[in-house]
């Protein structure tokens, strides 16, 4: 019950959670027969909620086997389709348990289910993509080899790009890569099964990494992430559709963060140069209490945006105080039990969600018997509202942002023509091939 629960009311929190998810090459999912999807694992939980709500598949996950340590776990974790894997890091007497679950992932591919692994192997905020751990080859060959190599099981890798994780309110852009055919590796696996888990172990990661934002190395994440603000800012998406398979962003992530790491690489000076520019820029906009994305539009004024949400601010208000205590609730849970950033967003998310269902199943109620069908229309309609303020949120900051610029114009305009000369070198050095 959980799992289709979560499979038809996730879409909408994902979508308040989200500005923006680029999800590209979907089609490269299989329909039908048996497969493993093979992601990457920057973001914890979110990482789970994505995939299964847009992979178009009924999924079957895995998780560490230190998270079905009491029967309540358990008992929850089994009605979302959650399997374990024990893992030696965690507890090494119960790698030993790993037989039965590995029987469980066994009768799900043969039933031509499908399964979510994440093939890194563990959790880590960052943007690159690190070495594979053998369970995908272990589970993807146990499956087949006893079938006979008959199962015809497909791997689809899934790179998931976070521009800010775990901070809500940015974008996502993930990536499916194309089917790998299991038993292509038959011949090897049968002389060498070592071999041939490395073997499909690489190609995963290859495939995986084509469709990373990779910033190779940690000294440079600060320059880049810089960088990638500017270009962001450069190519401003609009805000509907929240859900889109435009795959530009990605592009133009990709591009920039090439171009920082070949800069780091072989250009040293040159990077260095790059990392001097990016920080006194950002560090002149915060102290001018401004942002890129300003400077990137230039605008003049901001009479009309100041007209129209103050025709929408009662609207906004509504919705957004009558639906701020499941979200406050949520968030003061996270800030609570989370103790590394990893999990923050997943237990934001999974509480907030949580806190909503039963928010509004109390309103329901209460409005169904106090008022009977419209009681319960009124309280859809709030919910829509509610919606829409997130969404309108958004404007409104850009909106005090739009004016702070603006302000900033009229009073400094030599300082904002140097910034505008330092960012259009930022942009000089990032576009250059």
């Amino acid at each position: 019950m959980n799992y289709h629960l979560l499979r038809y009311t996730m879409p909408i929190t994902l979508r308040l959670y989200f500005k923006k998810i680029f999800f590209v090459n979907l089609e490269n999912i299989p329909k039908k027969g048996p497969v493993i999807l093979a992601s990457m694992h920057p973001n914890s939980f979110i990482d789970d909620f994505v995939i299964g709500i847009f992979a178009g598949r009924k999924l079957r996950f895995l998780a560490r086997g230190d998270v079905f340590a009491t029967k309540i776990a358990r008992f929850f974790l089994a009605s979302m389709r959650v399997s374990p894997v024990y893992r030696a890091m965690d507890n090494a007497q119960d790698v030993k348990k790993n037989l039965d679950a590995f029987n469980i992932y066994t009768n799900t591919l043969k039933k031509k289910g499908t399964l979510l692994i994440h093939s890194e192997g563990i959790c880590v905020v960052e943007k690159r993509v690190r070495r594979l751990k053998k369970g995908t080859g272990r589970i993807a060959f146990g499956a087949e080899e006893a079938n006979d190599f008959k199962l015809g099981v497909q791997i689809v890798p899934i790179s998931l790009n976070y521009t800010n994780a775990p901070k809500i309110r940015e974008n996502l852009m993930a990536q499916c890569g194309k089917p790998i055919l299991v038993s292509d590796y038959k011949d090897l696996y049968l002389e060498n099964p070592a071999k041939a888990i490395n073997a499909l172990n690489e190609d995963i990661y290859g495939a995986l990494t084509e469709g990373a934002i990779v910033i190779e190395e940690k000294e440079s994440e600060e320059t880049a992430e810089y960088c990638l603000e500017v270009a962001r800012n450069n190519n401003l998406k609009a805000a509907l559709p929240i859900v889109s398979k435009d795959s530009s962003a990605f592009e133009l992530e990709n591009k920039v963060t090439k171009r920082v790491n070949h800069l780091y690489s072989a250009s040293q000076n040159s990077f260095l140069e790059l990392k001097e520019q990016t920080h006194i820029y950002f560090k002149k906009l915060n102290k001018f209490k401004i942002t890129d994305k300003q400077v990137a539009i230039n605008p003049d004024s901001y009479g009309w945006q100041l007209l129209a949400l103050v025709l929408m601010g009662p609207l906004f208000v509504l919705g957004y105080v009558s639906n701020i205590l499941p979200i406050y609730l949520g968030r003061k849970v996270a800030d609570k039990v989370v103790k590394t950033v990893e999990f923050y967003g997943s237990v934001y998310v999974g509480a907030s969600w949580l806190f909503v269902q039963i928010y509004y199943i109390i309103l329901l109620v209460i409005a169904g018997l106090m008022f009977g069908v419209t009681g319960i229309i009124t309280i859809v309609a709030l919910g829509i509202v509610g919606f829409w303020s997130v969404l309108l949120r958004d404007q409104y900051l850009l909106l005090f942002d739009r004016i702070r610029f603006v302000t900033f114009k009229n009073k400094q305009a030599n300082e904002l023509a140097l910034l505008q000369t330092e960012r259009a070198n930022i942009n000089s050095a990032i576009e250059s091939e």
